[in-house]
């Protein structure tokens, strides 16, 4: 509990209150580029999705040379062809249910702590720590990136962990396995196999799903090799002075420190209407306060901001785990 033993300097009437230390009154989120967000209306919320549609079956006409034409003498290409029976297609539910988690700020202020606080700005500060959620909803969705390996954060609709070396989709007419997990150093070299191999994705039909994998993210720890591949015109590992096709095409995105390994980097295609993570919100965070008058201190202030909101994994072949 806050009493006036902890708000020395507050006691003071010309303080200058957050000087020293400024609280952020505006968050920009980091999320925004892997992460999509969708808005809760109930305890719990079902995603589901019907795969990947059919790719067109030819059925009619022949594609080709098809010979010289006997009146022209001009070559052909295609020719007529009545077809057989259709081909019919299914389809293959993915499926995840997501409940939202609770989560909250409770800070107690002593009656005498509010009343000798001579700038008045108490419940003020207790009251913005809605802030901090904003920074938490992105600290959960680096968190789930950075452990999408294991199942802290849940699991892939296909029920493997989000980063896997088998991933298959369940019921799928294309069922060759396929790898989104790697365990390379962030290097030139390293990035180009990992970012070729991504950009050859395909769907649950078996075709080309067309991503681009065009954004790095790394911890504070990789940002200095980041540069050289994102920023750096020249490859940076070697001195014949090669052109870096990377540089301009792909952008970095630094966590904060500690939120990511300090080895780990991923690759996201951030181009997509749906990102590699989902972020379901029921309940925006709310303050509100209450007095206990039998509480120490001439009585306390309990203010309080709850919120409920909770990250998921979506499209595995949307994110790339260069390392861990």
């Amino acid at each position: 509990m806050i009493t006036r033993s902890d708000i020395k300097t507050h006691l003071e009437k010309m303080v200058l209150a957050e000087f020293l230390v400024g609280q952020k009154k505006v968050h920009t989120p980091l999320r925004d580029a892997f992460c999509q967000e969708y808005k809760s209306e109930s305890a719990f919320e079902v995603f589901a999705s019907m795969g990947a549609l059919p790719w067109p079956v030819q059925n009619g006409g022949k594609l080709g040379s098809s010979g010289t034409d006997a009146r022209t003498g001009a070559q052909k290409t295609g020719a007529l062809h009545e077809g057989g029976p259709s081909t019919l297609f299914g389809g293959e539910e993915q499926g995840m249910l997501v409940y939202p988690v609770d989560w909250e700020i409770t800070i107690p202020i002593s009656q005498n702590a509010i009343e000798d606080n001579k700038t008045g700005n108490l419940k003020n500060w207790a009251q913005s720590a809605a802030g901090r959620f904003e920074q938490h909803k992105d600290y959960l969705a680096f968190a789930a990136l950075n452990s999408g390996d294991a199942t802290t954060y849940g699991i892939a609709y296909d029920g493997l962990n989000f980063y896997s070396n088998s991933h298959v989709d369940p019921g799928a007419e294309y069922t060759t396995v396929q790898d989104n997990l790697n365990g390379l150093t962030l290097a030139p070299d390293n990035f180009k196999t990992v970012k070729i191999a991504a950009s050859k994705f395909l769907d649950s039909r078996g075709q080309s799903v067309g991503l681009n994998h065009n954004l790095l993210i790394v911890p504070s720890d990789l940002e200095y090799e980041a540069a050289q591949i994102t920023t750096n015109r020249e490859a940076s590992d070697t001195a014949n002075r090669e052109m870096n096709p990377y540089a301009g095409n792909v952008k970095a995105l630094v966590a904060p420190g500690g939120w990511l390994d300090t080895t780990a980097w991923f690759l996201v295609d951030p181009n997509q209407l749906a990102k590699p993570l989902g972020l379901v919100i029921r309940k925006q965070p709310q303050a509100f306060a209450w007095e206990d008058p039998s509480g120490p201190g001439g009585g306390t202030w309990n203010v309080k901001i709850h919120a409920r909101y909770n990250v998921f994994y979506q499209d595995w072949r949307l994110a790339v785990m260069g390392n861990t």
